[in-house]
């Protein structure tokens, strides 16, 4: 009995597994269609996870200047969930260019890297990138989070770890390229009030967002909403 008992507490305490997989989104700003967006997760050895996406610019002025958005992150899964261990972000276009970096150590020690900025600095508990956050409010979500709770994420950025807050907001069902989707609707606390960010993830899709709507103080939108969903599983079993 007591074994059953400890089996259960340490349960409790585990964050549910988010499986590998691949989905495709439509990328539009202020309602008009920008590109594409591909993102993948993906096992790389036991424990450790690669988790990918890479917008392209396919219309439009970003269609004309080639425009692309490479972010990976590279991963550690423990009892608590994803943590990261690397972090790389790359934006193309033509005549520029623009980079991040992030490499956590086993010990905590964090080393960033933005433009001209460097950063050295450390970390007590295991932490996200700013890319891979998303993957942190689909496990908290999947643990069960009640409409108006706050969900916390450390997020390791801009040479701090700070607590990045999300409020669960309610359900909502909305419509995508795979058909409507039952939604829980999350959105960012902030310190500014006139930028915000809009999450809606599916129970269906493993707590993923299936649609994210970014609003930038000067009333731009940019979007991207689903459009093909496939877990990794089923990714193998097709023809090629």
């Amino acid at each position: 009995m007591r074994t059953v008992l400890m089996s259960l507490c340490l349960l409790s305490t585990q964050a549910l597994a988010i499986d590998p997989f691949s989905a495709t989104f439509d990328v539009s700003r202020n309602n008009k269609a920008l590109g594409t967006m591909e993102m993948t997760l993906r096992e790389t050895a036991p424990g450790s996870f690669e988790f990918a996406s890479r917008t392209e610019g396919t219309q439009g002025m970003a269609g004309f200047l080639s425009a692309s958005i490479d972010e990976r992150s590279q991963l550690q899964r423990g009892t608590a969930g994803y943590a990261t261990t690397r972090y790389r972000y790359q934006q193309k276009m033509v005549g520029r260019k623009r980079e991040r970096s992030l490499d956590v150590a086993a010990d905590g020690a964090i080393a960033e890297r933005e433009k001209d900025d460097r950063w050295s600095y450390r970390a007590s508990n295991p932490v996200l990138d700013r890319h891979a956050a998303v993957l942190g409010v689909a496990e908290k979500l999947a643990d069960g989070a009640n409409v108006g709770s706050v969900l916390s994420i450390d997020v390791a950025s801009r040479g701090e770890v700070s607590a990045w807050r999300f409020l669960v907001v309610g359900h909502e069902t909305i419509q995508t390229g795979s058909g409507e989707i039952a939604t829980i609707r999350v959105e960012r606390v902030r310190d500014n009030p006139n930028r915000k960010t809009v999450s809606w993830h599916a129970p269906s899709y493993q707590y993923l967002p299936v649609k994210v709507e970014q609003t930038e103080p000067d009333g731009e939108i940019m979007a991207s909403v689903l459009k093909r969903f496939v877990p990794a599983k089923a990714a193998a079993r097709s023809p090629q």
